[in-house]
């Protein structure tokens, strides 16, 4: 029974230093979201630029698949282009080499760094608990995730050692040896990398495992290397998976993902089969230590893919399109999300900011609605039914779907600044819809005066078109505020929103004066004054949109004396 509870131990050490990685990347990604969100939306077709950012990123979140399922997300909206997000995909096999070189880092000469670490994981978990700042709080979980990260190699390490060796330190079982230090044909060793980094979902994960093991003895370098190879194209399986269901040229980010990591193996296979003691002597005169040597490998390794294929991206992507060709576009995409995807939610900053866009462009639709409704009031001859109806369909279907994608994000850890404009967006979102619904009642309107033969006076329809612009206006000037965050803009929101009052007071005093005076009947005198009662509510709704950024932005000091 001491085997299964060493075997037990192990694997609750796997898990500690997964659970670590994904503590500390997820802290990463908070502290440097709107940093990150800034970083991705900078990415042009320069090349090296892509790179650089995949590298940072990379490095911020601690795995290249949580990276290209982000760039599977982003292509999928049209936020980047395929050429784009491949060289940010080369970069990304750079950035997720860090984590190893962390790993092999677990004592510099007579320092034990796993022990410094644990106690700078215990440090961390103070600050997050006592600490109600949530910059420390991050901080704090940055700090609990490596000390996580190490303890688990500790544990990893010790039971390994009692696991695998007849006295606990130096002699290997037959198994061992037949498994881990016999001379393996590399392919064999590729695909075990392959399918075991399958499995996890995680070839930091695989390499870090493979660094520990180096460290006590049990993996060799030679085999290392393959494995290693085979982590690489392992890794992809994730971001095929996530392609599933998404635009073509999702699709085929995945599958350059995938191109890029086999042909970095194809090239290197047959040079470190040759000339693997070789190899092995070059890293041995860099570090002493196996693992460091493997982390060093792992790192030199996608660099050298990356500098060989950066100049032949424009290819591989060429290849990507002709393995997945283009398929005809759907006669009516626009129930289709634009800007935000379920891939995005793995970075809620980035999710965020796209759901305001999405929420922008249902805007978009109930506007014009109110547009295409007012114009059949005033005009007999004019039919928009069909037009605005399949809108309404759209605005309906935008309502359920982005408040379902709300609800998925309130559910992941978002920044205080965050949290509050989820909370605001379910409300700016019922604000369209109530404005897709008063379109449709002036629709009704114009309907009614149709089927009964009745038109404006040219005076009422001169009125009611200088309110619909009024109303136009305060919705260029609302969606600009909410759009650009800006307080100021407020000012004149609220002064075009209140001569919209005033002025449909106006217009009602005036029409009821004429409807006394015997100038117009009582069904069109009801029918304008509903027209502008629904006009007047449009209004108000658009700007409960504008001042909905006031409960997630804080005016600085000067903004406050203006106000004043």
């Amino acid at each position: 029974m001491d085997m299964v509870w060493n075997i037990f131990f192990m694997f609750g050490g796997v898990a500690a230093m997964m659970l670590g990685m994904k503590v500390m990347g997820g802290a990463l990604e908070q502290v440097a979201g709107v940093g990150m969100k800034r970083l991705l939306g900078k990415v042009t077709t320069n090349r090296f630029a892509g790179v650089g950012v995949g590298i940072a990123v990379t490095s911020i979140i601690q795995s290249s698949t949580a990276t290209t399922v982000m760039l599977v997300g982003f292509v999928n909206i049209g936020l980047m282009t395929l050429v784009q997000a491949t060289n940010v995909i080369m970069g990304a096999n750079i950035g997720t080499t860090v984590t190893a070189h962390i790993v092999s880092l677990s004592s510099i000469g007579s320092i034990d760094i796993g022990a410094i670490a644990a106690m700078i994981g215990c440090i961390g978990i103070l600050m997050a608990m006592l600490v109600q700042n949530e910059k420390v709080v991050n901080v704090g979980n940055i700090l609990a995730g490596l000390g996580l990260i190490f303890v688990g190699l500790e544990f990893i390490s010790t039971y390994a050692k009692l696991i695998m060796f007849v006295d606990g330190k130096s002699q290997p079982y037959a198994w061992v040896q037949a498994i881990f230090q016999g001379d393996h044909f590399p392919l064999l060793l590729i695909l075990i990398g392959i399918v075991i980094t399958a499995l996890v979902h995680s070839s930091s994960t695989i390499t870090s495992l493979m660094v520990v093991l180096a460290s006590i003895g049990v993996l060799p370098f030679s085999n290392a290397l393959f494995l290693a190879l085979g982590s690489n194209i392992g890794t992809c399986i994730t971001s095929i998976l996530s392609s599933a269901g998404t635009h073509v040229n999702a699709k085929r980010t995945a599958i350059v993902h995938l191109l890029f990591n086999t042909f970095g193996c194809i090239l290197f296979i047959a040079p470190l089969w040759i000339w693997k003691n070789q190899v092995a002597g070059l890293f041995a005169s860099m570090s002493g230590d196996v693992g460091q040597q493997i982390a060093i490998f792992h790192t030199l390794f996608n660099i050298c893919t990356t500098a060989l294929l950066l100049p032949f991206s424009k290819y591989v992507v060429k290849l990507a399109c002709f393995i997945i060709p283009e398929k005809k576009a759907k006669e009516d995409d626009r129930f289709e999300f634009k800007f935000i995807d379920d891939r995005l939610l793995s970075t809620p900053p980035v999710a965020v900011g796209n759901t305001k866009n999405e929420i922008i462009r249902m805007g978009e639709f109930a506007k014009e609605n109110i547009n295409f409704a007012v114009e059949m009031l005033l005009n007999p001859d004019v039919d928009n039914t069909a037009k605005l109806r399949s809108n309404e369909e759209i605005i309906n279907h935008h309502n359920k779907a982005i408040t379902a994608y709300l609800t998925k994000l309130m559910s992941k850890d978002l920044s205080d600044e965050d949290d509050k404009k989820v909370g605001s967006y379910y409300h700016v979102v019922s604000d369209i819809e109530r404005v897709g619904d008063y379109a449709e009642n002036i629709m009704e309107y114009a309907e009614r005066l149709r089927k009964d033969g009745f038109t404006f006076s040219e005076d009422a329809k001169k009125e009611l078109t200088e309110l619909v612009g009024k109303v136009n206006l305060l919705y260029g000037y609302a969606f600009t505020a909410f759009n650009e965050r800006n307080l100021k803009g407020l000012k004149e929101v609220e002064v075009i929103e209140e001569e919209i009052d005033d002025m449909s007071k106006d217009l009602e005093n005036g029409h009821i004066d004429r409807v006394r005076e015997g100038l117009c009947i009582a069904e069109l005198g009801s029918i304008y004054l509903q027209t502008v009662s629904n006009l007047e509510r449009v209004a108000d709704h658009i700007t409960n949109v504008a001042f909905s950024i006031k409960k997630y932005l804080v005016p600085s000091k000067h903004e406050n004396k203006d106000n004043n």
